[in-house]
């Protein structure tokens, strides 16, 4: 599978971060979370645009930083329990994933496996996003962004 190249501009989020594995379904419990308290964050720049954000290697355990957010104009009021992330510009390779949530990780597996080895691009180390737009909440559609040199 081919993604589509896209550079994004740099921005700004307000969310809430998880650490670890995520062997025990604990990224879709963050994401109820942050669902409940969203609302919470006052400075949004679009009020049904969320990201995930990955902005890290997995350690030597697997586990890695992942957080729930939305972009935000400023950080001048930020919610407590939630912090900041900012993501710098850059350049992109996007897929488009529609299946079950249990199966994102093998998606994610093709991705690494198997179409970015197989494009001519090679991984940047800068974050990884997820995009949740109204696609979303229509069907289940979400947008993933694999940083590209």
């Amino acid at each position: 599978m081919e993604g589509k190249t896209v550079t994004i501009s740099g921005f700004k989020a307000i969310g809430m971060t998880y650490f670890g594995n995520n062997e025990k379904g604990e990224i879709p419990k963050l994401w109820d979370t942050f669902n409940k308290r969203c609302n919470d964050i006052k400075q949004k720049s679009k009020s049904m645009l969320y990201y995930g954000i990955c902005d890290d290697e997995p350690d030597s355990e697997g586990r890695f930083h992942y957080t729930a957010c939305a972009e935000v104009d400023n950080f001048s009021q930020v919610p407590e329990g939630m912090e900041t992330k900012v993501v710098p510009a850059g350049k992109y390779l996007v897929y488009t994933y529609g299946g079950a949530i249990k199966d994102l990780g093998e998606f994610y597996n093709d991705i690494f496996t198997k179409w970015l080895p197989a494009s001519p691009y090679e991984m940047d180390f800068r974050p990884q996003l997820e995009l949740y737009d109204y696609r979303f909440m229509q069907n289940g559609e979400f947008d993933i962004y694999i940083p590209i040199k």
